[in-house]
């Protein structure tokens, strides 16, 4: 469900994700360990990232531990962007064979957001002696309370410059890992970055991991002067509604619903998921009535987005011939999942898109599923986080474990 982007269509990665989100942003609390040494020793230079606490137990998963590192990318408290780390703990992987950046989808940000493996790819990935990164964009900044009127520096925020942001992520996370190359994974338009940064630094990149994403296909056009941030809440379910109803299905789903037609509350989010327009009306944003979701697990995803995205990405294709070539040319091999409820044409998009690199690309269809239920649902584990992994230790040197 995540962060489609916005772009006109339902087969595109951009659809309105403000209407995927229902939302809010609860964060949840983290913490940060000091990095290792040779991290340690660019801290003191302008736009790096540094450790903001100490190392958080992830209780619910027995043995993992978050760190978390912010950078300030300008001079705008809005430009920062943020690093949460997800390892065996409590200490810190010094040398870890399989290094992964995890980038998000619209909205979306690198927040624990379910502290169960079985509905977190990151933590899946982690159980199983991964070091995961997923990055904080600059949204994840922009505090939910402001006003429309102080956001207009979102107009310069393109493509191009959360691709810069990504870069100096990966560069801080393969400088701390020592890995030369990461797998790096991208949901929904997180895949259009994926694709970006593979396209921008091929040789860093060991693999790509494409969960429910492909390349934008329209050409850039200027978005209108007027739409300059894209609010998560809609006009008839505004933000505070859209949090309202996520809490109350957390607090008891069994409970009375918000809006009354329904019985329950977890009733109520089942049926605005599965009937979304954007998403094709069909489950495509998650399919709970299928069986494919659980409308508590949605709800603890979807009180974790970010309230505000830049609309000028919606207008904004950052794919030239040249980036494109290299991607051709590159030996990156990739592994892609999508489901199938967004529309017919969904599915082909993304295999397509995972054929773009000149390395082996291994696609499986989800038949049933919805967006989110990708990421977080009933079956994500053993269709898509227990292949993913093979499919990178697959592509490991041999040696220990």
């Amino acid at each position: 469900m995540t962060q489609p982007d916005r772009r006109k269509g339902i087969g595109r990665i951009r659809l309105r994700a403000r209407i995927v989100a229902l939302a809010v942003a609860i964060a949840i609390a983290g913490a940060v360990a000091t990095v290792p040494a040779r991290a340690d020793s660019s801290q003191s230079s302008a736009g790096a990232f540094t450790s903001t606490g100490s190392p958080r137990a992830l209780t619910a998963s027995p043995g993992l531990y978050e760190w978390r590192f912010e950078a300030t990318r300008g001079p705008s408290p809005f430009d920062c962007v943020g690093l949460h780390r997800v390892a065996r703990g409590p200490v810190a992987p010094a040398h870890p064979r399989i290094v992964i950046l995890y980038l998000p989808g619209t909205n979306m940000n690198g927040e624990v957001a379910i502290d169960e493996v079985r509905y977190s790819i990151q933590l899946y990935m982690a159980a199983h002696g991964a070091d995961v990164w997923s990055l904080d964009y600059r949204t994840h900044f922009i505090p939910p309370d402001t006003p429309p009127a102080a956001l207009a520096e979102l107009k310069g925020w393109t493509n191009d410059l959360f691709a810069s942001d990504i870069e100096a992520a990966a560069r801080f996370v393969i400088a701390t890992t020592h890995q030369r190359r990461i797998f790096v994974a991208g949901f929904s338009r997180g895949v259009e970055f994926a694709y970006l940064y593979a396209a921008l630094h091929p040789k860093n990149v060991a693999g790509l991991i494409i969960l429910d994403g492909y390349l934008p296909h329209s050409a850039s056009t200027a978005p209108p002067p007027d739409r300059v941030a894209d609010d998560i809440g809609g006009r008839h379910l505004t933000y505070d509604k859209r949090k309202a109803l996520m809490e109350a299905v957390i607090r008891d789903p069994d409970g009375p619903a918000p809006i009354p037609q329904f019985k329950t509350a977890s009733d109520n989010l089942a049926h605005v998921v599965h009937d979304s327009a954007a998403f094709g009306g069909n489950g495509g944003l998650a399919n709970p009535q299928g069986g494919f979701s659980d409308p508590v697990v949605l709800a603890r995803e979807l009180i974790t987005y970010d309230r505000y995205w830049p609309a000028v990405q919606d207008y904004d294709n950052p794919f030239s011939a040249a980036r494109l070539e290299t991607l051709r040319m590159s030996p990156i091999p990739v592994i892609a999942f999508a489901s199938t409820n967004i529309s017919a044409r969904w599915p082909s998009d993304v295999e397509q898109s995972a054929r773009s690199t000149g390395g082996a690309a291994s696609f499986t269809r989800l038949d049933g599923w919805g967006h989110l239920d990708v990421i977080c649902g009933a079956h994500s584990e053993r269709d898509v986080f227990v292949p993913a992994l093979a499919w990178i230790r697959r592509r490991l040197k041999p040696g220990p474990d």
